[in-house]
């Protein structure tokens, strides 16, 4: 009788061993099978980025356009057009041939063609006037006397009016901090004007709800904080402990800022009091708000973020 217990418990041994190497190598098995997924994955996105590379050496090699820029020199909202300036400059050029600049609407026929300027036969310069509720492409290409066409470069460059137009307004970096007095709401704005008076910032006004209710309304058009870069700086000082905390200093408030191009900038912060808005303040739970920023440009345009 011990005999053939002492055989159970050998057989019951053996065949927990069984399960257990089997566990571990199905668990080997799928640490394999994920790290060959993982090489893979590797050699892929490496071989992916490598034929680019090579394709755009090989573009570059091949075009006779180089030195390509794109500025925006005016918008027109009356006639919703945008007037850019393009410069580029070719390797080589036939004297005795024009080049001329082609703007085309992507999967459409529609095309724009404009006769470019040089002083020296290799540097050149088109002024380009688009409608900017489409997208283009743009290529270059010469024509000689006898008025046939060579393309000058193999890859055509984007041309975003449209989408360029649409964005020019957004608001980045917003958060909200609370306590048991009050939320701050901050958030950065940003406004391409296209050096256009018309489409500056006339008025940003910030609104608050909770619930579903409004129960703060400010205009902080004129309340830019000015120095929130140096703020910045010298907050990220004082976590790494490299500056006291009373080296902080004062806000300073202002119009909204601009730069070299006339393109607005400003950062805000708009703080909400519960005690004003009567939302209720429960221990450590803090009431939420929703924020809407409404910017409104001389031109009487709208938009809300």
């Amino acid at each position: 009788m011990a005999i053939m217990i002492g055989l159970l418990l050998v057989i019951v041994l053996i065949i927990n061993q069984n399960f257990k190497l089997r566990s571990e190598m199905e668990a080997m098995h799928n640490r394999l099978s994920n790290l060959e997924s993982n090489v893979n994955q590797a050699i892929n996105h490496a071989s992916y980025t490598l034929i680019n590379q090579v394709e755009n050496v090989v573009n570059e090699q091949q075009s006779m356009v180089t030195n390509y820029k794109s500025m925006y020199k005016a918008v027109h909202t009356q006639t919703k057009t945008l007037q850019s300036l393009v410069a580029f400059t070719l390797k080589q050029a036939d004297e005795h041939a024009s080049v001329f600049l082609r703007a085309s609407i992507p999967d459409n026929s529609v095309s724009n063609e404009y006769e470019c300027a040089t002083s020296n036969g290799l540097d050149y310069s088109c002024e380009v006037e688009l409608a900017y509720t489409d997208n283009y492409v743009l290529d270059m290409y010469q024509r000689s006397d006898d008025g046939s066409y060579k393309k000058l470069n193999t890859s055509s460059y984007p041309h975003h009016a449209k989408s360029d137009m649409d964005n020019r307004i957004h608001v980045t970096s917003s958060g909200t901090g609370t306590n048991k007095e009050s939320t701050d709401y901050t958030f950065t704005i940003r406004n391409k004007t296209f050096g256009e008076p018309d489409l500056k910032m006339k008025s940003v006004v910030v609104k608050a709800f909770y619930e579903g209710e409004e129960v703060v309304s400010k205009d902080v058009t004129g309340h830019n904080i000015a120095n929130a870069e140096a703020r910045d700086r010298i907050n990220l000082m004082i976590a790494s402990g490299e500056m006291d905390p009373a080296a902080v200093p004062e806000v300073k408030y202002g119009d909204i800022a601009a730069d070299e191009h006339g393109d607005e900038y400003g950062n805000y912060m708009v703080s909400v009091f519960h005690a004003e808005t009567g939302a209720p303040v429960e221990h450590d739970d803090f009431p939420e708000y929703l924020f809407k920023v409404i910017v409104t440009l001389h031109n009487g345009e709208v938009f809300e973020f």
